[in-house]
């Protein structure tokens, strides 16, 4: 089924569409692997599109044949902890794939992208700030895990996650 879907770098236009895939995706796929409360308080804070991320052409959204944006993400070389990371080093970035499209290639051919974009861009690794649910999906993706952290999102609103990495 992913041969349906169209990759095109994200534009700012895209927002509100990027924004319903978060809110429709993230609730349902987290709540396995996080307890409620971090969830309630995590939630709000991710799952709005981040306009810097669709405007800087290496953020990127997986359409349907409909037009319907099934999933998003892309990287950049700004940290999600929000500094500029080391030379030839980037960041991959809030991808979320539609839960009606999970196991069909949607995230798969997102991170591919990106991979392909990084190495244009003459990036040599990239990091990853893996939510739990996802860790099995980037180290298939040949992502190994550095280490569990905690993302400070907002002024005590921590969300643990995993820290990944992978050469280009």
């Amino acid at each position: 089924m992913s041969s349906e879907i169209h990759i095109r770098p994200a534009r700012p236009a895209d927002r509100s569409a990027v924004t319903q895939l978060f809110r429709r995706a993230y609730p349902p796929l987290l709540a396995p692997d996080y307890d409620p409360g971090v969830l309630r308080a995590a939630l709000p804070l991710i799952t709005t599109a981040q306009p810097a991320l669709l405007d800087c052409g290496t953020y990127f959204v997986a359409e349907d044949a409909a037009g319907r944006v099934v999933g998003a993400g892309g990287w950049t070389d700004v940290s999600p902890a929000r500094g500029v990371g080391a030379e030839r080093q980037g960041h991959v970035r809030h991808v979320a794939t539609d839960p009606g499209r999970l196991r069909q290639g949607v995230a798969r051919r997102l991170v591919e992208t990106s991979l392909a974009s990084a190495r244009e861009f003459g990036m040599e690794r990239l990091h990853c700030m893996s939510t739990r649910t996802a860790q099995s999906f980037y180290h298939a993706m040949g992502f190994e895990p550095v280490g569990e952290i905690e993302l400070t999102l907002a002024p005590g609103v921590y969300f643990p996650a995993v820290q990944m990495q992978r050469g280009l």
